[in-house]
């Protein structure tokens, strides 16, 4: 059965792991949070982007880690390192396509639509292979995820999909269209992570749109 964009969003929220969901969207924003290490770091930095939402919606975190130590593993002196549990925990995650993720999927309402962006984060580095197969691995997530809510409950939806990666690149051109779509692949979109806090996130550019 096809529902309602609103409607389809709350049985997605009844149907999910939460432990996936980084923000529930209340009051009207969703905020992004990463820990990420820097060269001269020994303990994990924070960064939070908040993005307003257009209406009701819901970030996902695939990318999900809980910085605990391996102390078998970790030398002394070495950063903490970020474990990963799997995705699909049925599947073997060993360096199997569907190990891939981006950092973040927002669902949200706006007006009768039902969107879903996928967003990648990243410091200064805009290669195709540290982005490219991430966001089509989140892509592929959202695709799946639609897929399986269908054939399990009967619940439909159109999602338009857009592809996003924000970074501290100050100098970005060499890796990026006129109209800033990245040239490895000009469904995703770059942004600086100042030109994106507090914004709404309905207002961000993107030249390429895709129907799932």
């Amino acid at each position: 059965m096809t529902l309602a964009a609103s409607t389809y969003l709350e049985h997605l929220k009844a149907y999910i792991n939460s432990e996936y969901v980084v923000h529930d969207g209340a009051e009207g924003k969703i905020i992004l949070t990463e820990k990420y290490f820097r060269p001269e770091d020994t303990k994990p930095q924070v960064r939070n982007i908040e993005l307003l939402l257009p209406g009701e919606g819901i970030a996902f975190k695939l990318d999900k880690d809980d910085f605990e130590t391996d102390k078998k593993k970790k030398k002394k002196g070495e950063p903490e390192k970020p474990s990963k549990p799997p995705l699909f925990h049925f599947l073997d995650d060993t360096a199997k396509q569907w190990s891939k993720r981006c950092d973040f999927v927002i669902f949200y309402v706006k007006g009768q639509k039902f969107c879903a962006d996928c967003i990648e984060f990243k410091s200064k580095s805009l290669t195709a292979e540290k982005i490219v197969p991430q966001l089509r691995a989140g892509m592929c997530w959202v695709q799946s995820l639609k897929r399986t809510i269908e054939i399990y409950t009967g619940d439909k939806r159109k999602i338009h999909l857009r592809k996003f990666v924000f970074a501290e690149n100050d100098q970005p051109d060499a890796y990026l269209e006129a109209n800033r779509q990245l040239r490895a692949d000009p469904s995703i979109r770059y942004y600086h992570f100042d030109e994106v806090h507090g914004q709404a996130l309905a207002d961000l550019q993107n030249t390429s749109v895709q129907e799932i």
